[in-house]
This record gives C-alpha cells, structure tokens and sequence, in this order.
C-alpha cells in the first residue's frame, strides 16, 4: 500500500508543479515552457526515492498531458466542423511538438531527480 502512496504523491507533485510553474512562465520565450517540466519532474523524482519509481511516477502524466494536447486539438477541429483533421492538425502543430518535448523532458528529469534522491525502502 505504501508504493502506491509513494509514487501517487510525486505523480500530483510532477503534474501540479509542471502546470503552475509553466502557467507562471509563459511569457519566457522558449525556456518558459521547459522550466516547469524540469522543476516538476525532478522534485517528484527525488520523491520518488529511485530512478525506476521516478519513472513509473513520470508516465502517467506525461500521458494525460499527452492526451490532454490531443483533446485539445479534436476540440479544435470539432469547433471548425473537421473534427479528425482538428486532432491531426493539433497534434502536428510546432507547439504540440514543444509540448510532446516538453513531456520527455520531465520524464528525463524525474529519472535524474530519482538518481539523486534518497532510496526510499518498499
């Protein structure tokens, strides 16, 4: 019971860190987005304990916020009447390719902030 508790708490960590930092931040060029994938995965990464929790902790959202850009787009082709090439056109996009970059990026630094947290025991 106390893995589940172990990796949920830096999964909320890594998403509530990564949506507050990146909306404080969007004004930044560039880097602005990046900051909040990097901060968020790395703190919920030494959470986390190890770098195999890290990323365990880092996919699920990396995957709903994946999936969340997808949405997005379909609600945008949905709202043009073309709600296929919505989703195809959102996910092709330069910024859900940033946001797909973004999402590796927290997963890479999860897996670092796993490495250099202390191991936590089963």
């Amino acid at each position: 019971m106390e893995s589940r508790e172990s990796i949920l708490i830096p999964m909320l960590i890594m998403v509530g860190l990564s949506f507050i930092l990146s909306l404080l931040l969007f004004w930044v060029p560039v880097i602005g987005g990046l900051i909040g994938p990097i901060v968020g995965g790395y703190v919920g990464g030494r959470r986390a304990g190890d770098p195999g929790r890290a990323f365990g902790a880092s996919i699920l959202p990396a995957l709903f916020c994946g999936g969340v850009g997808g949405l997005l787009g379909l609600l945008a082709g949905s709202l043009s009447g073309l709600p296929i090439v919505g989703l195809f056109t959102g996910l092709l996009t330069a910024g859900a390719v940033f946001f797909a970059f973004a999402n590796v990026v927290m997963v890479v630094a999860a897996v670092v902030g796993g490495a250099m947290g202390p191991a936590r025991s089963n």
